[in-house]
């Protein structure tokens, strides 16, 4: 028997070690979660734009707005209809997600509009994994545009020596007071009173703030200000952007050198230059000439004007740098972090000419972030949370009734305690194989769980599930010779007997092999592991990530061992059952590997064998009990479905969810397709190797065209389940109708595949890309696991909306 025993598990081990060379949602902070930017539509109305990440929502009755200027009032918000909630703790409300606006109407008691108006908000929202933050409130500056007309634009002549007041009036633009003495600057906290300063001219802005910008190398950009003395620029109104459709360079996030602090009458706190400084910006990507535009603003302390905000459009050479030397722009970011300046920086301070576009973060940049920036006992607490949310999916639910059969297999002397013990014996290795195997597959890039899904591997673990049920049906003891029966019963008692190894091996082979999944707490810990290479605190999260997993196991493990029968024909019969899903697992395993004609026939064979067993051909008479006319009712319905699956199987159908749909096809009177028994989706095209993919990425450049590429494998369960509901779906297909749609298959885990999913920083499928008309990627975008309909398609939509 333990002979026996070790030779089969070395097996299996031999197989794990081989197959290793082919390998070779934290909660958002509330600021987060939910963006609030402001633009001026005119005196007395303001609008207020939420943009709500996906996965959260606000209350449309929390919301609102209350003005904190005196002598300003708001007279009514606006607010847009919302979307119908049964909300546990209100009832019956209307929520918002996405980009939801208000147009709030003010009220000025004075016959003149404030200048400045501050606003406060209120709001509240929760996040849909069922947590709910407090109220929140935020102040926000609202710079309002004068009650007079304005008749001059930035063409206005300064070359006159004219009143700064009137100056400021005709342009339409903010004149700054002081409680200095006249003649006295103390930089920009002690402005002079400018009013009767006529005798100073305004200088011309290009006079005011001398610019030019260089290129240092293949990856910089330098851009310089001179600052005349007695004028400052804005900080925060710095920023750089270049034109996506013309250029394929992006921009990183601008190293803005340190300034002096300041308390603006208009901007609140804030930084400005008021001497020549520099202002370095990385680029990724490479033109020997790129146009680059420059925003800057900046006021005068010496007439008191603000001038209008400069835009200055320069072409920067860099043919003297050869795109060798190119390198990714030193941020480390992605495309979401390549917008300008401005964008990162008005939002804390909107105003009327402000832009905002918000990108929506992944699920797993921001558990990455909780992994850097929380503490230990938040990160443990987010990811069990995590894992117990992927108790029915196919991460956890095929486990079940492998630790049911486990324990089922005690038979008479289950206690509940024994059954807590196999349960825990079985988890707790488990969990700690997902932490080892992250942190292999964080460290090194190799994927184990991928690896494994090898034919010779998932075969002999089908082998074992059909042992051990044929050991619950009894069958050694009736079909097989004495010899070998007692070897196998000794096995089969191993692990079905309840041995403690026996459920820890089980348990280890079951987070390896049964169920592969790419989750966004997974990925998340994995990319925290690769980037920092801290596998204490990554292992520790992926250990909590497979405990929670694994405590709906537990409490199942429990109950059974409190409910289920000691002895007697109803023992037997609960054996009988978990039998049969034994058999279930076994074809549930050689589905990743065989043709589905094949999977589809078996399991028509296993339902017509369940029928019979159920009594679907046994005859009844007046005294037969309900409980057998119950049976029997089951066990034809059971031969019903079995028989459609076989002639299914038979004529060539794949498709579990229409079986006969092969038959219709050979009967149709066209008979020119058998695509009916698929449904018919996204025509993918078909990539193997990094040169295909950037083949497609050069012709998308060409055409203009963004690109979609999903990762796929046969043996990957929620992929195949996207191909079902997600990619097949009409409204899909009409959205990406303009897109560039690509598949890479990695279900062999070859050579080309494992180098694929290596460069792109994927640890396994399901996994979808984008790339904008560029052909540079989204990473703002990835999608990692599945991701269901309803949410994929404002994915996609907010995608193609910013590309």
């Amino acid at each position: 028997m333990r002979n026996i025993m070790k030779a089969f598990f070395s097996v299996i081990v031999l197989l794990i070690t081989t197959s290793l060379y082919a390998a070779s949602d934290t909660l958002l902070r509330p600021s987060e979660a939910f963006k609030l930017t402001t633009e001026t539509i005119d005196s007395q109305t303001v609008r207020a734009t939420w943009t709500i990440e996906e996965g959260y929502y606000l209350y449309r009755d929390k919301i609102d707005f209350i003005s904190e200027t005196q002598d300003s009032s708001v007279a009514n918000v606006f607010k847009p209809a919302g979307n119908p909630k049964k909300d546990p703790t209100f009832g019956e409300v209307d929520i918002y997600r996405g980009v939801v606006t208000f147009d709030i109407s003010l009220q000025h008691n004075n016959s003149n509009s404030p200048q400045l108006i501050q606003l406060l908000s209120k709001s509240q929202g929760c996040a849909d994994i069922g947590l709910c933050y407090p109220p929140q409130k935020q102040t926000v500056n609202v710079k309002l545009p004068p009650s007079f007309s304005n008749t001059a634009t930035s063409e206005t002549p300064l070359n006159n020596p004219i009143s700064p007041v009137s100056l400021a009036d005709e342009l339409g633009i903010s004149s700054i007071t002081g409680t200095s003495e006249p003649d006295s600057i103390t930089g920009i906290g002690g402005i002079s009173s400018i009013g009767g300063n006529q005798a100073n001219e305004p200088l011309p802005p290009d006079e005011a703030f001398r610019f030019d910008i260089i290129a240092t190398d293949s990856n910089t950009l330098n851009a310089r200000w001179n600052v005349t003395p007695g004028h400052y620029l804005y900080q925060h109104k710095i920023g750089f952007k270049v034109d996506g459709n013309k250029h394929n360079v992006t921009l990183g996030k601008p190293n803005l050198p340190e300034g002096k602090a300041y308390k603006d009458v208009y901007f609140g706190d804030v930084v400005t230059y008021d001497k020549d400084f520099e202002v370095t910006v990385p680029v990724s990507g490479y033109n020997e000439t790129l146009e680059v535009i420059t925003e800057y603003q900046g006021c005068s302390e010496l007439t008191g004007i603000c001038y209008p905000p400069q835009t200055k459009t320069e072409l920067v050479d860099f043919s003297a740098f050869p795109p060798s030397t190119i390198t990714k722009a030193q941020t480390g970011s992605d495309a979401s972090n390549t917008t300008d300046a401005t964008t990162t920086e008005k939002t804390a301070t909107p105003t009327a000419d402000t832009t905002t576009i918000t990108e929506s973060a992944s699920q797993q940049s921001a558990l990455s972030d909780a992994l850097k920036n929380k503490g230990i006992l938040a990160v443990i607490g987010l990811f069990f949370l995590g894992g117990l949310l992927l108790t029915f999916t196919p991460c956890v639910f095929p486990m079940i009734p492998i630790l049911s059969g486990i324990i089922t297999g005690q038979g008479e002397d289950l206690s509940r305690g024994k059954a807590f013990a196999l349960s825990l014996a079985y988890v707790v290795p488990m969990a700690l194989t997902y932490a080892a195997a992250g942190v292999i597959a964080g460290y090194t890039g190799a994927n184990l769980q991928a690896a494994l899904q090898n034919p010779w591997v998932l075969s002999m673990f089908a082998l074992l599930f059909v042992i051990l049920s044929l050991s619950m049906f009894g069958f050694y003891e009736l079909q097989m010779p004495s010899a070998i029966q007692n070897k196998l019963n000794n096995i089969s008692n191993t692990q079905r007997g309840g041995s403690l190894v026996g459920a820890g091996i089980m348990g280890v082979l079951s987070a390896l092999i049964v169920g592969p999944c790419v989750t966004a707490p997974l990925i998340a810990a994995l990319a925290y592991i690769a980037d920092t290479k801290d596998v204490v605190l990554g292992g520790l999260s992926l250990f909590m990530l497979g405990m929670g997993m694994g405590a709906p196991l537990l409490v199942i493990g429990v109950s059974a061992g409190s409910v289920l029968p000691r002895a007697g024909a109803w023992m037997e019969t609960v054996k009988h059952i978990f039998g049969v899903m034994m058999l279930g697992l076994a074809i549930w395993m050689l589905d990743r590997i065989v043709p589905p004609q094949i999977t589809l026939l078996l399991s028509g064979i296993l339902l017509v064998g369940s029928a019979i067993f159920l009594g679907a051909t046994d005859s009844l008479n007046e005294t037969s009990s309900g409980w057998k006319r119950l049976w029997k009712s089951s066990g034809l319905v059971s031969l019903l479905l079995g028989t459609i699956l076989i002639i299914g199987a038979a004529a060539g159908s794949k498709s579990y969810f229409a079986p006969l749909s092969g038959l219709l096809a050979t009967n149709s009177p066209n008979n020119s397709s058998d695509t009916l028994a698929e449904p018919t989706g996204l025509q993918f095209k078909k990539i193997s190797s990094l040169s295909d993919l950037d083949s497609t990425l050069q012709l998308a450049r060409n055409t203009n065209t963004p690109v979609m590429l999903d990762f796929y494998a046969y043996w990957c369960l929620p992929c195949r389940e996207m191909e079902h509901t997600v990619f097949s779906d009409s409204d899909v297909v009409a959205t990406l109708e303009n897109t560039i749609v690509i598949q890479a298959d990695v279900t062999d885990m070859n050579e080309n595949d494992s180098a694929l999913l290596k460069e792109l920083e994927v640890f396994g499928p399901p996994h979808v890309i984008f790339y904008d008309r560029n052909g540079e990627e989204r990473k703002d975008f990835r999608i990692s696991g599945e991701m269901k309909l309803e949410p994929f398609k404002q994915h996609i939509q907010r995608f193609l909306s910013n590309v």
